[in-house]
Order: C-alpha cells, then sequence, then structure tokens
C-alpha cells in the first residue's frame, strides 16, 4: 500500500471546510488528493476561481493531486487536442499532478496524450475486463506515467462485485502498474460530484462497512496501491483510525472470550502466518506449535467451533499443541481445541483474503 487519499468537491462546501479537510487528512498521513472537474464550470478562469485556492494549500501540504477530467472538460481547457495532443500547461499551473480520464480514446491517441512534456502522469479507468491498457503500452506510453483507477459509485447496489473487480484489477497487475480504488465514509455529512449519494465505494460489499474494515480488506487481497475515500467529508475520527491501520499485512480485530488468561493473550500477539498447505477447515499458523511446544496449555471452553472461531490447541492434541487456527467452517470440538476469541463479525469475511504463506496478525 503506497498511499492513503482523500477526495474533494469544492462546489459542495466552502473553501475553509475544504480547507480544514485536506488539513486534518494531511496530519494524518494522507498523501493524493483527488478531484473530480466534471462539476466545475468548464473554463479556465472557473477553475481557477474554484479550485484554484484548494489545490494551491494541497501543494503546500504535499498532496500528489489527481483531476478527473472528461472530454468537455478538456477541450474547454486546453483547446482542441489533435491526436491526443493537449496543451497541458494549465495543469502544469494548477499543480496537477495526475490526469484522470476515461473518454474512449483511441490507444494510440492515449498514448501520445500520456507522453506529454510536462510529466503529467495519467491515469485510465480500471473497471473494465478489456486489456486495453496492453494496447497503450505498446503504443509507447511510458510504463511509469501510466496508472488505473477504478470507478466509484455513488448509486446503492451499483458497486463492482469483488469476482468482476478482481478479474479487472489482474489485468493491471499483470502489467505490474500502479493502481487505485475507493472506500466510503460512514459519516452522515457525505457528499459527491453528483446530487445522489448513496456513498462513493468501488465494492459494493464496502458501502456499509466501517471505514476501516474496507481498508483492511485491500490490504489483504494486496492488489491495490493507493485508497481514496471517495466521498467527502469524512470524519477526523475515521481519518485517524485509517491511519492507524497496519499497511503492510492484515490485523483482524478480534473479540475474546471471557476470562482469557494473559498467558493465551500473549499468545495472540504473536506475529503469525498462514501454512503453504492449505484445507477447507482451518487457516493452520507456522508459528504456535513452533513457540509453544513446551508450554502447558490446559483444556478450556472447548464448546463446538463457529466460523471465524480463534482456535489454539490444547495438550491433549499431543504434536499439535500450541497451534493457533481461524476456523473457516462450523465444526464439531473434540475437545482438544480451545476457543479463545471470535473475529468481530464485520471482518469474518476478511479471513478468505488470507493467502498461503501471508502473515497476518489479531487486535483486541
Amino acid at each position: 500500500m503506497k498511499n492513503l487519499g482523500i477526495s474533494i468537491y469544492p462546489q459542495k462546501a466552502s473553501l475553509e471546510r475544504n480547507i480544514a479537510y485536506l488539513e486534518d487528512a494531511a496530519r494524518f498521513g494522507f498523501k493524493r488528493l483527488f478531484v473530480a472537474l466534471l462539476g466545475a464550470e468548464p473554463s479556465q478562469e472557473g477553475i481557477r476561481r474554484d479550485y484554484g485556492p484548494i489545490l494551491k494549500r494541497a501543494k503546500e501540504l504535499g498532496y500528489e493531486i489527481s483531476c478527473d477530467v472528461n472530454g468537455e472538460v478538456m477541450k474547454a481547457v486546453c483547446g482542441e487536442g489533435y491526436f491526443g495532443n493537449f496543451d497541458l500547461s494549465f495543469f502544469k499551473e494548477m499543480g496537477v499532478d495526475i490526469i484522470r480520464f476515461d473518454m474512449g480514446m483511441s490507444e494510440m491517441e492515449e498514448a501520445f496524450f500520456i507522453r506529454n512534456p510536462f510529466g503529467i502522469k495519467v491515469e485510465l479507468n480500471m473497471s473494465m475486463e478489456i486489456d486495453h491498457v496492453a494496447g497503450v503500452l505498446a503504443m509507447g506510453a511510458p510504463k511509469h506515467s501510466v496508472m488505473g483507477c477504478h470507478n466509484y459509485y455513488p448509486h446503492e447496489y451499483t458497486g463492482l462485485s469483488l469476482e468482476y473487480f478482481n478479474r479487472c484489477t489482474a489485468i493491471w497487475n499483470k502489467h505490474h502498474l500502479r493502481t487505485a480504488a475507493f472506500i466510503s465514509t460512514q459519516s452522515t455529512e457525505k457528499d459527491g460530484p453528483w446530487p445522489i449519494c448513496d456513498g462513493l465505494p468501488t465494492l459494493e460489499m464496502h458501502r456499509h462497512l466501517p471505514i476501516t474494515t474496507q481498508l483492511k480488506h485491500y490490504v489483504g487481497m494486496d492488489t491495490i496501491d493507493d485508497i481514496l475515500i471517495g466521498d467527502a467529508f469524512a470524519t477526523v475520527e475515521e481519518l485517524e483510525a485509517l491511519s492507524k491501520v497496519n499497511k503492510q499485512i492484515i490485523n483482524l480485530e478480534v473479540e475474546l472470550v471471557d476470562g482469557l488468561s494473559d498467558a493465551y493473550k500473549k499468545i495472540l500477539k504473536m506475529p503469525l502466518s498462514r501454512r503453504p498447505d492449505t484445507n477447507d477447515y482451518f487457516i493452520r499458523t507456522i508459528e504456535g506449535r513452533l513457540f509453544l511446544r513446551k508450554e502447558d496449555i490446559q483444556p478450556f471452553n472447548s464448546v463446538d467451533i463457529k466460523r471465524g472461531d480463534i482456535l489454539i490447541e490444547n495438550n491433549l492434541y499431543g504434536q499439535y499443541k500450541g497451534e493457533v487456527q481461524i476456523a473457516l467452517k462450523d465444526m464439531h470440538n473434540s475437545g482438544r481445541t480451545n476457543v479463545v476469541g471470535h473475529i468481530k463479525d464485520d471482518e469474518v469475511f476478511l479471513i478468505d483474503t488470507i493467502k498461503p504463506g501471508q502473515s497476518f496478525g489479531f487486535e483486541y
């Protein structure tokens, strides 16, 4: 995970409110700013007036700025471009680092556009299951200037399915290109570029989840580089919480069973990784049996097992004693397994992202 980012829609709030949001997010380590010019007055004067002070402050705070444009905006700001040869000097003047567009130009035209003399990167639409970018690269677009970004979806039930998202993203991962996607605030103040905004996630399954859970899902999948909050305004509490999420490994929030001893809690703070030989019933870990084989692990809370339970094999399991596991299915407990906690309901689905050999941890 390279960067966290926010989105701002200047026409939807006062300059003071937008600047305060920029400063709050910067304080918590956010590095990318997404602005949609689709709702702007389509002229250099209008954009300079409405967006200029915000983009100036963003550059002062160290943000990498991406602007979403369409054909109307490009013609109004840059004039008639021939064969992708638009004059991007205005964007350079405004401090724009990335132009995101989905204008339907040919692969050769897009390659010309990407080879602009100002070093402005170009972000193409990732939410299509076609390998369009292969043609753009083949036409000479420099790979370091090509990025991909998924769409966001303000209408409830219209976000991408996980299966479709994965197929689209795999195309970009194959080319080793930088990728981005959106998560959504749960704030009641959320807004976007259009009158209707039921949140602005990329994945429909994320729409009503805690914002930290959405980010953890992307961390676990490990296929997206930059995660942007699609709607404004996330709360300060959400910004702070996102800044504290481990961006390297997935940490699952667990509820421990009552009466759990400090010894068990210490075990659950160990660095853990999934064994490479997988099965359908458990995520088995490598480390527990290595470090706990001499420990006395008495039977405790050996109740039947539910999906999402955190398990530690007790003394009765012989050579398996100390193995830490996550249950993938409901199972009968033979009495040789201690159920020591359960992954928070909102995060149980995250266990499906833990791949063989992948590290993970627990939070409680």
